[in-house]
């Protein structure tokens, strides 16, 4: 599939026209990085591979990438505690956009089910994720549903208290266009990875060795975060080029070409 390359102007006008403030309020409630997100008033501005499954996925990788003790309930009760209920997890699927035919879960799952050592995972593990959000799915927790193919144009990285909504239509050669981003917020992933990880240790979730802190629980997990992150992108947006904006309190940002998805 042929796909636009955003350059640095174009995702400007990009920027400018899809830019919200984060509600602090709702801060830690998450999205995946998929673009195929609807633009609206309530979506969170938190986007992290796989929303609230890629984030219990992160949580026992991290745990087998450094050897942690974990205790599976109280990883998974420490989780929803974080998100403030049960009823705020996020997790999606796939659909097909005319005969809404589920294909299936969100594309950073798929890749961890077709390869769940690459990404740290055991199969008990991945069982385990699908086992839990399948549960709550019963109790009534509702999944997201995303329609299409990915049109995603570019990956970017954001940085600071403003979200950026996944579509919108920018000017090309060939006049305008919609377009999709994949979206990864590191300032609100890093801000809810400090406080996951003192919960985990708080609430025994997480045995660390001795010596360790919650400082370097925190750093594992971002780590891990990020290998998760690009070991998807290099999955589903090869070729695309990966921009970091930086946001200033007012509004105002910065773009920082990192180069090309490989």
């Amino acid at each position: 599939m042929n796909r636009t390359i955003l350059d640095k102007a174009q995702l400007s006008e990009f920027i400018l026209k899809s830019k919200y403030q984060v509600n602090p309020e709702k801060k830690f409630i998450s999205r995946c990085i998929d673009g195929r997100y609807k633009n609206n008033e309530i979506l969170p501005a938190l986007a992290i591979p796989g929303a609230d499954a890629g984030e219990l996925a992160l949580i026992f990788a991290t745990s087998n990438s450094y050897g942690f003790e974990i205790n599976v309930k109280k990883v998974w009760k420490t989780l929803v505690e974080v998100v403030g209920g049960e009823k705020n997890l996020q997790f999606h699927t796939d659909s097909h956009a005319d005969r809404k035919v589920v294909l299936g879960g969100c594309g950073h799952m798929k890749q961890i089910k077709i390869d769940n050592r690459a990404y740290d995972l055991t199969d008990d593990q991945l069982s385990m994720i699908n086992d839990q959000f399948s549960k709550i799915k019963k109790s009534g927790v509702i999944e997201t549903e995303l329609y299409g193919d990915h049109q995603e144009v570019a990956v970017v990285l954001i940085r600071g208290n403003w979200g950026v909504y996944p579509q919108a239509t920018i000017k090309t050669q060939i006049g305008e266009q919609d377009s999709q981003i994949f979206t990864y917020h590191q300032t609100l992933i890093d801000e809810r990875h400090k406080i996951l990880a003192k919960k985990l240790i708080d609430n025994k979730a997480i045995i660390l060795p001795n010596g360790c802190d919650e400082e370097y629980l925190y750093e594992a997990l971002s780590e891990t975060s990020e290998n998760h992150l690009m070991e998807t992108v290099k999955r589903l947006a090869m070729g695309l080029p990966i921009y970091q904006v930086i946001f200033q309190e007012e509004g105002n940002f910065k773009i920082i070409d990192l180069g090309k998805v490989e």
